[in-house]
């Protein structure tokens, strides 16, 4: 058996890439005397396994045991042997005859060639649905660097093939793209890319890409019935963003409108400052957000009123409560009654039952001033959102609640000036 066809046997079937390859020994190029001596060693070695198999035979005793192996089994044992191995556990260090194969293979001067090699292993792994061990191949390939401007096309035309099956899309179109550049007409890299934009929803690129197979192909079906698909998507998808747009400039509009009338209520936002002869921004809305996790927010209704979330603390208990929309013109001694009147539950906090409406009071926090307004339970959120002190943070008013009279607000206002 002459030394190319055993390397034949050997990396046909091989599951390989550079990139799960073990580091060999060494990295360099074989020399032409250390290539000479590993032929030697590898016709060396497959001449003595053959003789061994002769001498076993012709020494065989009558008295022997029966040799019972199967074709199949012979065929198993025969596949140990470096000559004939078809799969590989690249986990483990290579056997040196095994390096020597490959840098047979692949340690080659010519780029065409290893280029041509790589390409050929990379169809054997497409062809077995090992789609990422195929890309390893071809892009082996591709960095090989070879001359010849077809053979590249098809090198990125295959990766792109293999990335289409993995759903990498993107990447998959990339390589279209490089593989046009070696061969424009290239058929396959075209029709390929057009399928790509279709995946990612770029039906106009979609359409382009069609167009250019046509040029190439005008008859072709399958590239035909892509493009009536893709048209139909981007009239859909113009359609979709022309009422997007109207969507968008409507609810621009809203904002514009929500802003100018916090602003004109005299309320005062933190990181909201804008000059009455400055025009409304709807970004400046992002200091009208609350952090709440329901999303609630200021908004505005038909009838021209706003709309507040509302916290309320109460810092002896460490408790809060989140009143999600609170009318500008109700008074606090509304939403008390309705939370704290004699027909209500009391929370499960409030032990001594001592929070009434009768027996609470309102202040707010300037946290410039380290200091405490009270308000007037009578007052309406908006009159109390317009005083000259306040400031709402983070789109959402908040509000101190204590028990007038107590030890604890005696204590607690002891930390504010007041």
């Amino acid at each position: 058996m002459k030394l190319g066809d055993r390397c034949s046997s050997v990396c046909k079937h091989r599951t390989y890439s550079r990139d799960n390859m073990p580091p060999s020994k060494s990295k360099n190029v074989m020399s032409d005397e250390e290539r000479k001596l590993m032929i030697e060693k590898l016709n060396a070695d497959l001449e003595d396994f053959v003789a061994e198999r002769s001498i076993a035979a012709r020494n065989k005793k009558a008295t022997d045991p029966a040799d019972n192996r199967t074709i199949d089994e012979i065929a198993e044992e025969l596949k140990n042997h470096p000559a004939f191995m078809t799969d590989i556990d690249w986990s483990k260090p290579l056997p040196p005859e095994i390096e020597g194969l490959m840098q047979l293979k692949y340690e080659t001067e010519n780029p065409t060639a290893r280029a041509d090699s790589y390409r050929d292993e990379g169809n054997e792994q497409f062809k077995l649905k090992k789609y990422k061990i195929a890309i390893a191949n071809y892009t082996e390939g591709i960095k090989s660097r070879c001359p010849d401007a077809e053979l590249n096309a098809i090198l990125y035309a295959n990766r792109a093939a293999a990335q289409f099956y993995l759903g990498n899309y993107r990447s998959s179109f990339n390589d279209c793209i490089f593989a046009r550049k070696f061969k424009p007409d290239h058929l396959k890299a075209i029709i390929r890319g057009a399928n790509c934009c279709y995946k990612m929803s770029k039906y106009g690129d979609a359409v382009r890409w069609c167009d250019a197979a046509l040029m190439v192909d005008p008859e072709n079906a399958e590239i035909l019935d892509l493009r009536v698909q893709s048209d139909k998507g981007k009239r859909a998808q113009e359609r979709d963003e022309r009422r997007q747009a109207a969507l968008d400039r409507k609810e621009e509009a809203e904002d514009r409108k929500l802003l100018q009338t916090v602003l004109d209520r005299g309320i005062k936002v933190a990181s909201m400052k804008v000059s009455k002869d400055v025009k409304i921004d709807p970004l400046l809305l992002t200091a009208l957000e609350s952090h709440n996790p329901t999303g609630a927010k200021v908004h505005l209704d038909d009838q021209g009123v706003l709309h507040w979330p509302v916290i309320f603390f109460y810092p002896e208990y460490t408790e809060t409560d989140f009143i999600t929309d609170f009318n500008e013109n109700y008074s606090f001694i509304d939403h008390l009654a309705h939370m704290f009147g004699p027909e209500v539950e009391p929370p499960t906090w409030d032990i001594e039952h001592k929070y009434k409406p009768e027996n609470i009071e309102i202040y707010f926090e300037h946290k410039d001033e380290e200091k405490l307004y009270q308000v007037s339970l009578e007052s309406t959120l908006l009159q109390t959102l317009k005083h000259k002190k306040y400031l709402v943070y983070a789109g959402t008013p908040g509000f101190i609640l204590v028990v007038k009279g107590s030890k604890f607000k005696e204590e607690f206002m002891k930390r504010y000036k007041y």
